[in-house]
């Protein structure tokens, strides 16, 4: 699981979770942690961060655990400490070399994806929800995991269709089905 997306079924009742995307950092016996990727706070790096002055970013809610902790995606695999997620995107790691970086212009924050909070589960609670349908599980490219140009429906939808086949066509469902 470490590595894939989990993408919330299309008529998730619980509001932090709906149309979600769930990059999956840890998956073990003990539970299993990740990140929203398509929850865009009005929240900016910069004003969250002092040393990331210089990143005038949004922040995004990683999910509704622990809402004062702070954590960063990326695709630098050379940052000390930085666990790989999956093909060329890393999580965490030595902060003050990251902000160095960018302040000195060797990182680019575009390659960059902050956020508040975290998704996680107990032991078997998301496999558990996976029995029950609430999730697809899913692969996304790190290029599509930091485009700033996809909007945050638009990923889901991006998330769903690269799953192919019938499943696909629910990029289209409306969010109310009584509304159709």
């Amino acid at each position: 699981m470490k590595g894939k997306v989990l993408i919330s079924e299309p008529f998730l009742a619980d509001p932090n979770f709906s149309r979600s995307v769930i990059l999956i950092t840890e998956h073990n016996a003990s539970g299993s942690f990740g990140f929203v990727l398509n929850q865009k706070t009005d929240l900016m790096a910069n004003a969250i961060i002092e040393e990331l002055h210089l990143v005038n970013q949004a922040v995004y809610s990683g999910g509704p655990v622990d809402l004062q902790s702070f954590h960063f995606l990326h695709t630098y695999h050379h940052i000390k400490d930085a666990v790989q997620v999956c093909e060329n995107v890393y999580w965490g790691g030595d902060f003050e070399q990251v902000f160095q970086e960018i302040k000195q212009g060797l990182m680019d924050p575009k390659n960059v994806k902050f956020f508040i909070g975290y998704s996680g589960w107990g032991p078997q609670q998301l496999d558990g929800e996976l029995t029950e349908k609430a999730w697809l599980v899913g692969d996304l490219k790190s290029r599509d995991i930091f485009d700033s140009h996809i909007n945050d429906q638009d990923l889901w939808k991006l998330a769903i269709r690269n799953l192919g086949g019938q499943v696909s066509l629910l990029a289209n469902s409306p969010l109310d089905p009584n509304l159709n």
